[in-house]
């Protein structure tokens, strides 16, 4: 599996209602979308990599995330609420994320050459990340966290308000990766956008999954 959420032993036997303790299982090359109303689906996915999850653990890629945090680490790439970017030019942006993975610099500077064109960043490439439109802000973030080649990513409302531009890229870009590289798993607060665009939705109360999230009417 990809990502694996379960209940603890202790946990998942005192739960009073069994759908409680079912797992959270993604596979690989799935992309998939966490709902909630509010913060809760960003506040889940954050959490994720913690492994500060009371009664729960996690693992992506067979990866405990209490015992090897630091190899998580290499196989997540992750876009955070709120997308922070440091406010630099767009393509320093990217070297940087590049560094901060340890890739060397031949291969930071060439897959920022990549993701500058994949993203459609190219005209901005010289700007500073202060400056830009929120959707051009979402396709720096995303292209930070895909530079040393992840195996999951973790989104945190890459879809919503973005312009029309924005978005078609952005799926288009997630939908090669997950045919060709790993797995999405991104957060939104539009069921009509979830549906839309991931393979499988779930929803988010209160820290608690909940498998059914009905399509809008």
């Amino acid at each position: 599996m990809a990502l694996e959420v379960r209940r603890t032993a202790d946990e998942a036997s005192g739960a009073l209602d069994a759908r409680a303790a079912r797992p959270l299982l993604i596979e690989p090359h799935a992309c998939v979308a966490a709902v909630s109303d509010d913060s809760a689906a960003d506040r889940f996915l954050a959490r994720l990599l913690r492994g500060d999850m009371p009664g729960r653990s996690v693992s992506v890629y067979g990866v405990d995330v209490r015992a090897d945090r630091a190899a998580v680490q290499r196989l997540v790439g992750v876009v955070s609420v709120g997308m922070p970017l440091p406010e630099v030019p767009v393509r320093d942006a990217l070297m940087t994320a590049g560094r901060h993975k340890g890739l060397s610099p031949e291969t930071t500077s060439q897959r920022t050459a990549d993701l500058t064109d994949v993203l459609g960043l190219r005209a901005v490439e010289h700007a500073a990340t202060s400056g830009l439109s929120p959707g051009q802000r979402c396709r720096v973030a995303l292209g930070c966290a895909l530079l040393h080649v992840p195996k999951l990513l973790l989104l945190c409302r890459p879809l919503d308000e973005v312009d029309s531009a924005s978005e078609k890229i952005i799926c288009r870009v997630l939908s090669h990766y997950t045919a060709s590289t790993g797995t999405a798993v991104f957060s939104t607060r539009s069921r009509s956008t979830a549906h839309r665009i991931a393979g499988r939705v779930f929803s988010v109360h209160d820290d608690e999954v909940c498998f059914t999230c009905p399509r809008p009417h």
